[in-house]
């Protein structure tokens, strides 16, 4: 049974919300998705293509671009040339960066390397590789060619950078050390060959603020390895840092004096010698340039780089050794070109102002003077020994004494200095020999023994009038002395029976003396004869000269 009087029940119908907090994640997720896809467009910039030899270490969307450890951009794709010779990197790079994309920009992928300037990029070995960007001036770019190597210096780094020209590169390498009187003052950015393929440029780069030590007087010189040398001196040996045995090196220095003036600037060109003796060596101006002509064996051992000396000093070096023949006179020789330094040697005491000033304006048209002036008093140039444990040969210019008149003069278009004999020993040692082949020859002839054998009979004869003169000689002198006492008494009793009337005449005191002097006479004759008899036959010694 059914209750139809009660009504049924009425729904009750609520409006519809028209949001959810069911959407609220979604939106929200949905907004920093947008938020983010209009971030990266805002922030997207240039699509650019780096060519390196390897990708070693990149892959594509993870390897990123970066300057001094801050994200640049992103590597999208990597793949090969169509030769391929090359990897292109294609990357998408920020907007940020959009100036710095020019073609100075240079690129390469940091990776751990183990060189001989030591042990770089160990960061990356958790990291991973990345490519370093370093941006710099030019025109607009997007496409690049990486580096193969890091460089050795920052580019923004504050300094000077200068070339410098060497016919060998040696042991030096980039990042090979600079350093002044010991300390590190820059380092070696890269080398090339020059356009003609004769020298090789090396680019040094000077750090701030030591570049302004480089002037136009300083000298740059290889200071990599050991330098073992034989010269004047001696045996030499020079040992550098270790790094600078493992990697190389450069040192240079400056005169003190030269430090007052204005320092290079960037881009200036210097040379770069082979070791500190050659680069202190080498002329500082104006030198001098003279030829001399050796006959002597000695001067074989000279040649280009022989110092050239002055009472002991060095002031110049041999610039070329050549031997030759001269038809003409059938004789050979070496000529041998000399190079002196006139800023050496200094003149002081100058006979006057106006001396004073020309050998400031022109230092080696002053010297030039005085060394044709030194060649007329003597001087010569010769080849002697400097050392005799190492036999190394040197020219010296010395005072010659008693040598024979001479002066410089023009030979083929060069100023001739004359040369002196040889006082090398082995020189010495041959004129000794020579000498000694023609007494030889003299004594082996005949000759020698006849003029023996007339010298015996010549004293067997006068040793027999000696003998048959001796007994004579004893009565001889003492008659001689009887007549010397005689004569005198003789005079005595002449001016006692005179007196002083004697003095009227003229002859007769004449007379007298001359009879005086007589008697003298026969007196030391007689005492000479008795001490030296065989004077009557030999007569004296000074009658023989």
């Amino acid at each position: 049974m059914t209750d139809t009087g009660q009504a049924p029940p009425n729904a009750t119908l609520r409006p519809r919300r028209w949001f959810s907090w069911v959407w609220i994640v979604p939106a929200v997720a949905a907004a920093i998705v947008i938020g983010l896809a209009v971030r990266a467009l805002v922030d997207r910039g240039p699509l650019i293509t780096i060519s390196f030899t390897d990708a070693e270490g990149l892959q594509a969307g993870e390897t990123r671009i970066r300057h001094k450890d801050v994200d640049l951009g992103t590597v999208e794709s990597v793949f090969l040339t169509t030769d391929m010779s090359h990897v292109v990197v294609r990357a998408r790079m920020r907007r940020s960066a959009v100036a710095a994309l020019t073609a100075g920009t240079r690129f390469w992928i940091v990776r751990p390397r183990v060189g001989f300037g030591g042990i770089s990029g160990l960061s990356t070995l958790v990291s991973g590789s990345y490519i370093e960007m370093y941006p710099s001036e030019g025109e607009p770019e997007r496409s690049f060619i990486g580096l193969d190597e890091p460089p050795a210096i920052i580019p923004d780094s504050p300094g000077r950078s200068f070339t410098l020209h060497a016919n060998d590169l040696g042991s030096l390498v980039g990042g090979s050390q600079i350093s002044y009187r010991g300390v590190p003052v820059g380092e070696v950015e890269g080398f090339a060959l020059d356009r003609q393929h004769h020298q090789i440029e090396i680019y040094a780069f000077i750090r701030s603020p030591y570049e302004t030590l480089i002037h136009p007087e300083s000298r740059f010189w290889n200071s990599g390895g050991v330098d073992v040398s034989v010269g004047v001196t001696g045996l030499r040996f020079r040992a550098s840092s270790w790094q600078q045995l493992v990697s190389g090196g450069i040192s240079f220095d400056t005169p003190d004096a030269a430090l007052a003036h204005p320092s290079s600037d960037a881009g200036a060109v210097f040379r770069l010698y082979d070791n500190q003796d050659d680069a202190q060596q080498d002329p500082h101006g104006p030198t001098l340039v003279y030829r001399v002509n050796f006959t002597g064996a000695a001067s074989g051992a000279v040649g280009p780089g022989t110092t050239v000396q002055m009472l002991g000093a060095g002031v110049g070096q041999v610039i070329e050794a050549h031997l030759q023949y001269d038809d003409q006179a059938q004789l050979m020789f070496t000529r041998v070109t000399l190079q002196i330094d006139p800023s050496r040697i200094e003149i002081v005491h100058r006979r006057s102002a106006a001396a004073a000033e020309t050998a400031a304006a022109d230092p080696a048209a002053a010297f030039r003077t005085r060394l044709a002036n030194l060649v007329t008093r003597g001087l010569r140039a010769q080849v002697t020994t400097a050392n005799f444990l190492t036999g190394i040969k040197v020219i010296s210019l010395d005072m010659v004494r008693d040598a024979p008149p001479a002066r410089i003069e023009q030979v083929d278009g060069y100023a001739q200095l004359p040369s002196g004999s040889s006082t090398e020993i082995t020189d010495i040692l041959a004129s000794v020999k020579s000498v000694l082949r023609h007494i030889d020859g003299v004594t082996a002839g005949p000759e020698l023994g006849h003029a023996v054998k007339e010298l015996d009979r010549t004293f067997t004869n006068l040793d027999r009038i000696t003998t048959e003169v001796q007994p004579q000689i004893k009565p001889l002198i003492d008659s001689l002395r009887e007549t010397a006492e005689a004569a005198q008494q003789t005079l005595q009793a002449a001016r006692h029976m005179l007196g002083s009337g004697a003095s009227s005449g003229t002859d007769l005191p004449r007379l007298i003396r001359e009879l005086t002097e007589a008697a003298r006479s026969l007196r030391a004759l007689t005492d000479y004869l008795e001490q030296h008899p065989e004077a009557l036959i030999r007569g004296r010694k000074g009658d023989e000269q």
